[in-house]
């Protein structure tokens, strides 16, 4: 079953407003079973617009718009579809009843250019709009299903919910759901993940597919049996053997985060954690305090941004500070150790670098990041050498900070986080 998703408004082709209609539509598809080939944006030209449903008609089962249903002269989008079906608009007395409803509860009478609102597509139905006075509007016909939605995301959602999705599983009674999951995999790169799994990557069915992320790659998982049973059960197949294969470098499924899984592991060790940023800038213990709970485990966390502070509050050694202006691993080691005993955490966890455009040593050149672990034992030290612009640079290092605390973690728990 294959769909085509349109956003019309010249709007969004002026990238004055982010569609996040077609995000959420394709993904509620998949969801139902509907394979979403094309999705096209549109601007409010009728010739355009009434061609552009013609060519999805011609090759898709279902098409799916959002936008131009209002009552201005730009919105096109139900004359130009049954333009398209070369059929007429007729006047809906119940559509119209529930706009004019609409306006009278807020105290306003209905304007008559609001009557274009009630306009349906001859042999289609209308689409109660409960957030709005759009109407909504569908039509089953030849095979084929056709809706047309309100662009505002806040009227979209609920009518696509409450009336498309019945709508699919009414014309189209033998849909199977796609079964996706998600792996989370850190500490190796895509080529090399590509590389290790190329065999499982070419299979069709189920397939899995790599998307890089920041210092991350998101394995999905995605399978179509004859019922959701065998889909899960093709799913679960395919993620035995990924593991089998990288299972030390995945921390976790869907839904999880790197901070919520470490957040998880703190609390199932009884750990608890201090943290000294520089060139991160806070973005470590941001992201661990997004987390609910982790008060439990979070002792603290600081800013040391000039080399000034780093010596005269976490009392990193002078020599240290002037090496490289601070970027080098005796600061970082000093950091992670005076956090760990400055709060009387067990672990010390700090970042130290040079995030740029500015900046920067012979020894040390922008990107230089050192992350230091403190713990009873020991202080595990790590250099990366980061590229990108300056926020780029100090995001991936907070995400290998957070992969460097989940390594440590993992390890004190036994080898095994939430995601394993």
């Amino acid at each position: 079953m294959q769909a085509e998703v349109l956003s019309v408004g010249t709007e969004l082709l002026l990238g004055e407003i982010t569609d996040t209609n077609a995000q959420y539509i394709s993904r509620r598809l998949r969801d139902a079973g509907v394979d979403v080939y094309r999705r096209v944006t549109i601007g409010d030209n009728p010739a355009r617009l009434t061609a552009c449903f013609r060519e999805a008609l011609g090759r898709a089962d279902i098409v799916i718009a959002t936008g131009g249903l209002g009552p201005t002269a730009d919105d096109l989008t139900a004359k130009c579809l049954a333009e398209a079906m070369g059929r007429e608009l007729v006047f809906n007395q119940e559509a119209w009843e529930m706009t004019a409803d609409w306006f009278r509860k807020r105290g306003r009478e209905p304007r008559q250019t609001d009557r274009k609102q009630a306009m349906i597509i001859e042999g289609g139905r209308f689409l109660p709009n409960s957030n709005g006075t759009a109407p909504g509007q569908a039509i089953f016909a030849g095979g084929k299903l056709a809706a047309l939605l309100p662009g505002p995301p806040r009227e979209m959602v609920p009518m696509f919910e409450d009336h498309v999705v019945p709508l699919l599983k009414e014309s189209f009674p033998g849909l199977v759901p796609l079964t996706c999951k998600d792996l989370h995999v850190v500490g190796i790169g895509e080529g090399q993940v590509q590389e290790i799994l190329d065999d499982l990557m070419k299979s069709a069915n189920p397939t899995l597919a790599p998307y890089a992320g920041l210092a991350e790659v998101r394995l999905r998982i995605a399978a179509r049996g004859h019922d959701p049973e065998e889909s899960l059960a093709m799913v679960r197949s395919m993620e035995q053997k990924v593991r089998e294969r990288i299972g030390d470098y995945i921390y976790g499924t869907t839904g999880d985060s790197l901070e919520g899984v470490c957040a998880g592991l703190l609390k199932k060790t009884g750990l608890t954690l201090a943290v000294a940023e520089s060139c991160t800038g806070g973005l470590v213990c941001n992201r661990l305090t997004d987390v609910p709970g982790v008060s439990a485990s979070l002792r603290m966390g600081t800013v040391a941004y000039s080399p000034a502070v780093k010596a005269s509050v976490l009392g990193v050694p002078q020599e240290a500070v002037r090496l490289d202006e601070a970027v080098n691993p005796d600061t970082a080691r000093a950091m992670a150790q005076s956090v760990r005993a400055l709060s009387g955490a067990k672990i010390g966890l700090a970042t130290t670098g040079f995030a740029g455009p500015g900046g920067g040593t012979e020894n040390a050149p922008v990107g230089t990041v050192y992350i230091a672990l403190a713990h009873a034992d020991d202080v595990i030290i790590e250099k990366h050498q980061l590229a990108g612009a300056r926020k780029t640079i100090k995001e991936r290092a907070a995400q290998n900070a957070l992969i460097l605390l989940w390594k440590f973690l993992k390890s004190q728990a036994g080898g095994r986080s939430r995601g394993n």
